[in-house]
């Protein structure tokens, strides 16, 4: 984790969840998905803030980010819970890899699958239990009504189970194998940029 004052990590903070309220905006569609499903790479910002930073700063510039957007976009459902689906989806992706990396000093091919495991089961339970019954509830719609939309695009999506586990855990899967894909490299190549190994230091 690198190592700065106070208001240095404080200002990376604020410029990494800047730059991830900007790229929060350019989402596109996922083929074969119901349109209401889009991806974006605005967790990367975050991801880079868990692994030199640490996993809670990185919780945080998530937590910037859907209040920024909440702010300034509102939500379609009045409440934020598009925002707060967000921000738990954000949050475990990547306070997850980045603690394994902070007490590991490293990624194992085992902190990768728990990780996503993890995320995958995490976001099941919140979904079935907590973030689509609230959408439907602020909505307005029968749950049949709901589990249409999900139909249209995967047949095997039949009922609302059928439908959390068939569309959204694919499409998370999707966006955790995106953003870990994209975001890792990166975050670990800069790490080893920003912050030199104990020889160099002691040299």
């Amino acid at each position: 984790m690198l190592k700065m004052s106070k208001l240095q990590r404080m200002t990376t903070i604020g410029i990494l969840s800047a730059i991830s309220v900007l790229l929060y905006y350019f989402k596109f569609p996922v083929p074969f998905f119901p349109p209401f499903l889009t991806l974006d790479v605005s967790d990367i910002p975050a991801l880079v803030g868990a692994i030199t930073l640490g996993p809670v700063a990185g919780i945080l510039i998530q937590f910037l980010k859907n209040i920024v957007d909440y702010i300034s976009h509102g939500s379609y459902v009045g409440l934020p819970v598009g925002q707060i689906a967000n921000f738990l989806s954000g949050a475990l992706m990547v306070g997850l890899i980045g603690s394994f990396y902070y007490f590991q000093k490293r990624l194992h091919f085992g902190s990768y699958l728990i990780s996503i495991v993890l995320f995958l089961t995490s976001m099941y339970l919140l979904n079935y239990y907590f973030i689509l019954p609230s959408i439907m509830e602020l909505l307005g719609v029968s749950e049949t009504q709901y589990v249409e939309g999900f139909t249209n695009f995967n047949p095997l999506a039949t009922d609302f189970t059928t439908a959390v586990l068939f569309v959204i855990i694919p499409f998370n899967m999707i966006k955790i194998a995106m953003v870990y894909a994209i975001g890792l490299p990166f975050s670990l190549r800069l790490q080893k940029i920003i912050q030199p190994d104990r020889k160099r230091v002691a040299a």
